[in-house]
């Protein structure tokens, strides 16, 4: 029986462990959803063991090299079907919207670029979508069933994004798919998808990962050593990809940054608090802007444990002091103030304006931050 050996998808073991039982004992499922945070390894796994299903290796599979996985590798396989959020631009489009030869060109090496890089954090130049041409050729493929051999393998990359028309015809494949048939979609937000398609699904969720597997990582990737300072600030993130991230685009202190924003909202101080606004924005970084803010998030979570006392396994970092909840008053105060930091993420991510984008923040929390103080006057 030939067995499942990961490569490239690193850590999640109790994951590893399910799929490659159900690929040796030949019990995989039809349809998987895999959820976690960006960057923590659902499209390194999904890619995985969809090249061990159609890989020709007679031994260990993936094997990389035999003529399905080369093919893989290059979107090239015809039982092979990836979809994904991007944003093509005006010359990848016909004149009624659709895709042109430009564009399919266009997503092709998107998808080549996401195989060959598989952790890393995905930037657009505008608000990414799905195209309804892409869901629907891929939908049509699935349907057909598999060209070669007895598999075929089709990976849903955000499928939160797809839109009604989109999500219900996936929808109606993932209650009647070929024979053969392995759907397996991928989400930073299963919170946003529809109780049927949750229904039809396997759940796997992705923890985060160990500082160690990050930083182990890292020197592989760029040498040095776990003890560097630029490795280990980022090997705290949970996320590889994040992590990954952040180390290739270090710049300013970002992590004094959201403290000081931080006391400031805190201390209701508008006029220093809107200096500093203006000090990011001048900084015209958007991976420095959604660094800020992914390390606001983490102070916030480590307040949050220090608070509650006797978690100290659970605070991740050297910023675990930094920030302080004056009163606790439940676990809800925490997912307000979370919730502003992932609206802030999510319009970054798409490119919104950022004066607007820290001045509205500035203002929810100092909302959040005052109201907390006015209940314990």
């Amino acid at each position: 029986m030939s067995q499942l050996q990961w490569n490239k998808f690193i850590g999640q073991e109790r994951i590893k462990n399910v799929l490659s039982s159900a690929f040796v004992n030949n019990t995989l499922g039809h349809a998987y959803l895999l959820c976690g945070d960006a960057g923590t390894g659902k499209f390194a796994a999904a890619f995985e063991l969809a090249m061990a299903l159609l890989c020709k290796s007679q031994d260990k599979k993936p094997c990389g090299s035999c003529d399905s996985c080369i093919r893989m590798h290059k979107y090239g396989h015809p039982d092979f079907h990836v979809v994904l959020p991007v944003a093509p631009e005006a010359e990848h489009k016909k004149k009624d919207g659709t895709l042109n030869d430009e564009g399919w060109k266009f997503i092709s090496e998107s998808v080549i670029r996401r195989i060959q890089n598989p952790y890393h954090i995905r930037t657009y130049s505008a608000i990414p979508s799905i195209p309804i041409d892409w869901v629907k050729e891929v939908n049509q493929s699935i349907l057909r069933g598999a060209l070669e051999g007895e598999r075929s393998v089709a990976i849903i990359d955000g499928i939160d994004m797809l839109n009604d028309d989109s999500a219900n015809a996936m929808l109606k494949t993932l209650e009647e798919p070929p024979r053969g048939t392995l759907i397996l979609l991928l989400t930073d937000k299963i919170h946003a998808l529809l109780p049927t398609i949750l229904s039809r699904c396997q759940i796997l969720r992705f923890a985060w990962l160990s500082p160690q597997e990050i930083s182990t990582e890292l020197v592989k990737m760029y040498g040095g050593s776990p003890e560097d300072k630029r490795i280990k600030d980022v090997s705290y993130s949970g996320s590889l990809g994040r992590a990954i991230h952040m180390f290739e685009n270090p710049g300013a202190d970002v992590i004094n940054d959201a403290i000081k924003f931080w006391t400031l909202c805190e201390r209701g101080m508008w006029n220093d608090v809107f200096e500093l606004c203006d000090h990011m924005v001048k900084l015209d970084d958007y991976g420095l802007y959604e660094k800020f803010f992914r390390e606001t998030m983490e102070l916030i979570r480590n307040a949050f444990f220090t608070k509650l006392g006797g978690t100290e396994n659970y605070i991740r970092g050297n910023s675990s002091s930094e920030i302080t909840f004056h009163t606790y008053d439940g676990l809800e105060k925490v997912e307000d103030l979370m919730e502003i930091c992932e609206k802030a993420l999510s319009q970054i991510a798409h490119r919104a304006n950022i004066s607007l984008v820290f001045a509205n923040f500035a203002i929810s929390l100092m909302e959040i931050l005052n109201v907390e103080k006015q209940q314990h006057c």
